[in-house]
């Protein structure tokens, strides 16, 4: 009785998280709906493979036990994107997208996974099943990186800089119509002045 109650939490909270997870990502709306249903989902996961320990097969214990380190793994990847995730002024980070990404990734791996395996199919297939998804969705991670996350502004050369500020000193001359970029300082001879 008690496992079945432990794995519908978890599996609720599963889904949650999921959904949470997904509004979470462009700008951290719902993050802490994310962040506690993706602890209430790794706990009682713990709390389901610690009531069937010794009752089921050793193997498949040892395969629940992998599963609830993961889920461990995944709450800690949570929390290290609520450090960094993004304000109402900001976007997401490649670092934040890539933490809420891989939960969201293996949460759904998760949900294909069990579905193929209720539905009867052999272990091949399982198997086969849980490593397409995870490719497939490593692939739509970088995706959404690449849309989420602005590239980069072009870092400008210092001279152009300080020539735009009118900071370059007036016996150097900035040119750009060569690459790479050049600053020409003329040289004044002993005793001159630098020309104006």
């Amino acid at each position: 009785m008690w496992h079945t109650v432990f794995i519908t939490v978890h599996a609720v909270a599963g889904g949650v998280a999921f959904v949470a997870g997904c509004v979470a990502l462009p700008r951290g709306a719902l993050f802490g709906t994310y962040l506690w249903s993706m602890a209430v989902m790794a706990l009682f996961l713990a709390l389901a493979v610690a009531t069937e320990w010794g009752v089921i097969p050793m193997p498949l214990s040892l395969v629940f036990a992998a599963l609830t380190v993961l889920a461990g793994y995944m709450v800690w990847r949570a929390a290290q994107a609520r450090r960094i995730r993004p304000t109402a002024r900001t976007g997401p980070s490649t670092r934040y997208v890539a933490h809420i990404g891989f939960t969201l990734v293996a949460l759904f791996d998760a949900f294909a996974v069990i579905t193929v395996l209720n539905a009867g199919a052999p272990g091949w297939l399982v198997a086969a099943a849980g490593v397409l998804i995870a490719v497939a969705g490593h692939f739509v991670l970088r995706a959404a990186r690449s849309r989420l996350v602005p590239a980069p502004a072009p870092v400008k050369p210092l001279a152009a800089s300080l020539d735009d500020m009118n900071l370059l000193p007036s016996h150097c001359s900035h040119s750009s119509r060569t690459a790479p970029t050049r600053t020409v300082c003329s040289v004044a001879p002993a005793g001159a002045s630098p020309p104006r």
